[in-house]
């Protein structure tokens, strides 16, 4: 996903200096990607001068796995800026397995012009004295300033296809040394949040990315060279994603699918998670309880349901696609002619698990695609369902956290990374189209609502969240 990110005014309060520069000359630099000691990919990023700008070209190629699944995942940027690294245009490609995503954008006269193959076309309004820079270039925009040992900036990150901006800050630490596979080197410490997400940066005093550590064990290092960066890189030796997310317990949930009750101790947490989801969950002290919904109590109604306080939870968006010919035609097919929305909603469940093959997929998932590649884990599933059930009428969400998955062998089993439904039925009822559950188990632990858009924040917390298994039942 590409975003962008908008300078505030907030942050050019907290430089004191005027930043340096950019030396007009070309700018390469070449990357490893690791988890651990294992090398799983590399990135090439080069910033070249033009008459009165800069382009940023970068390419980055990583083998990744889902589930027992390796897939090579690429991405691909072109942008085009000015002096100040202001956005002009763009270009973003993703490809991984037979997923290919793209979506390109042009800046001019406070709007930005998205056009992709992907989710179509879309204009986004901006304030007009607002610059725009890439957040590929987020790297370029900090190691222009002066970095000194306590000083703070701050960005705000504006995703074209939600239009939702997220505040970046990154605080510079000391001046530490370094071991990089050229040797030993000098960088200021930098740490940043974004979306509840912690990276830590080492920066050089000439403004170079150094490392970079992220979330669930990943990391970036500086290479000498094209040739270095892409060395030892083994096809199909990617990190798994499921595993590295995973959040283990010593006490097995027996019949997880079957669960009605469920009390964990939230004994490591962000602080940044939300536990409360009433009535559904609710946290007490460091108690979590979820109970399941009891069907006896769902108020249906015809549908449409057209009332005003469901407008978020029944328009379109660049993911869910709801007024697309094919979408509109495959709820027909799923719906068929009920108009009482409970039983539309439990036949939307079932076509959705029928239909979609269950393959673990690493992409940016969009109602569309899904409906037309039929495959994908439950991100596609969840995607599909929400703009299904948003066309017949049904106000949908896209809710995200964790599960309960019993172990293949021995040990206790797992919470892993999950995405489901809620559907409205006179209260918010969770649905699984993945395990065809209406409504969902209750080992089902939510932590955010929302599409694609939203699982840079999730990775976050489920990195560091730790829970024991109190009661089930």
């Amino acid at each position: 996903m590409v975003t962008l990110a908008v300078r505030s005014g907030a942050f050019s309060r907290a430089v004191a200096t005027a930043p340096r520069p950019l030396a007009a000359e070309r700018h390469e630099q070449w990357h490893g990607i690791y988890r651990g000691k294992q090398k799983i990919g590399y990135s090439h990023r080069v910033r070249t001068p033009t008459a009165d700008g800069f382009t940023v070209e970068s390419d980055t190629s990583m083998w990744l796995s889902l589930m027992g699944s390796s897939q090579a995942v690429r991405t691909r940027l072109s942008a085009e800026t000015d002096r100040s690294l202001v956005l002009r245009s763009f270009a973003f490609r993703l490809r991984s397995g037979t997923i290919d995503f793209e979506v390109a954008g042009k800046v001019h006269d406070g709007v930005v012009d998205l056009d992709s193959a992907t989710l179509g076309k879309q204009t986004i309004r901006i304030p007009p004295d607002v610059p725009l820079a890439l957040s590929d270039t987020l790297v370029d925009l900090v190691g222009n300033e002066r970095l000194e040992t306590g000083r703070s900036f701050r960005y705000t990150i504006f995703d074209p296809a939600s239009a939702a901006p997220a505040s970046v800050t990154l605080k510079v630490g000391p001046l530490e040394p370094l071991t990089l596979p050229s040797g030993e080197r000098s960088a200021y410490r930098i740490d940043q949040r974004f979306q509840g997400t912690s990276t830590r940066l080492w920066v050089d005093a000439e403004g170079n990315v150094l490392k970079e550590e992220g979330p669930l064990g990943l990391a970036i290092v500086r290479e000498i060279d094209g040739r270095v960066a892409m060395q030892g890189v083994s096809a199909g030796a990617g990190a798994d994603l499921a595993a590295a997310a995973a959040i283990p317990v010593t006490r097995a949930i027996a019949t997880p699918r079957d669960a009605a009750h469920l009390r964990l101790r939230v004994a490591r947490a962000p602080s940044s998670a939300t536990f409360s989801f009433p009535p559904r969950q609710r946290l007490d002290g460091d108690r979590l309880v979820i109970e399941r919904e009891d069907s006896r109590g769902f108020r249906s109604y015809e549908l449409p349901e057209g009332d005003e306080r469901f407008r978020e939870e029944l328009r379109a968006t660049p993911f869910l696609q709801i007024d697309d010919a094919t979408i509109r035609r495959a709820a027909r097919e799923a719906v068929g002619n009920e108009r009482d929305a409970e039983r539309a909603a439990r036949s939307l469940v079932d076509w959705v698990y029928r239909t979609l093959a269950k393959v673990p997929t690493i992409s940016v998932p969009n109602a569309v695609q899904v409906l037309a590649e039929r495959r994908g884990d439950c991100n596609e599933h969840a995607v599909l369902f929400a703009a299904l059930a948003r066309a017949a009428g049904i106000p949908a969400k896209i809710a995200s956290g964790t599960v309960y998955m019993p172990p293949d062998g021995d040990g206790a089993g797992a919470f892993y990374y999950h995405a489901w439904n809620e559907v409205w039925l006179g209260e918010w009822v969770a649905v699984d189209p993945t395990f065809g559950q209406f409504p969902a188990d209750a080992t089902h632990v939510k932590l955010i609502e929302g599409g694609p858009e939203n699982d840079l924040s999730l990775a976050g917390m489920i990195g560091e969240l730790a829970v024991e298994v109190e009661d089930f039942g």
